[in-house]
């Protein structure tokens, strides 16, 4: 079983086309294409199943100039964990009492994008 504090990106079943600025996935399992903004990307791309949440903020506040906070990352792990692109399902642990909480704290102390994740059925 996976340690939710180091989520894991789910590969299998999936086709990944990487364009600027972001990243196309085509669940071939669901039939559902998803677009994750570069912040969402990152995010997915570090989940590697042995890097916790607060390093993947490190490693994202050094790769973007900007401090990303926990919340941000949680925030990131939530949407994906609804696309299902996580191996298994992660509860985000947000230090604010909500996602909504969440968005309002990382929009106002964050220079970096909300991660967003834009899914349809194919």
């Amino acid at each position: 079983m996976n340690n939710p504090l180091f989520p894991t990106a789910r590969k299998t079943g999936l086709v990944i086309q990487e364009v600027p600025d972001e990243v196309l996935v085509y669940d071939m399992d669901n039939n559902k294409a998803h677009c994750l903004n570069s912040t969402a990307a990152l995010v997915w791309k570090t989940c590697d199943g042995k890097t916790s949440v607060g390093d993947i903020a490190k490693q994202i506040s050094a790769n973007t100039g900007s401090d990303v906070p926990d919340d941000l990352v949680w925030l990131a792990i939530d949407r994906l964990n609804e696309s299902n692109l996580l191996e298994s399902e992660v509860r985000a642990e947000f230090s604010g009492r909500s996602r909504r909480d969440a968005i309002k704290k990382i929009g106002l102390a964050s220079m970096v994008a909300l991660p967003i994740v834009a899914s349809l059925v194919a």
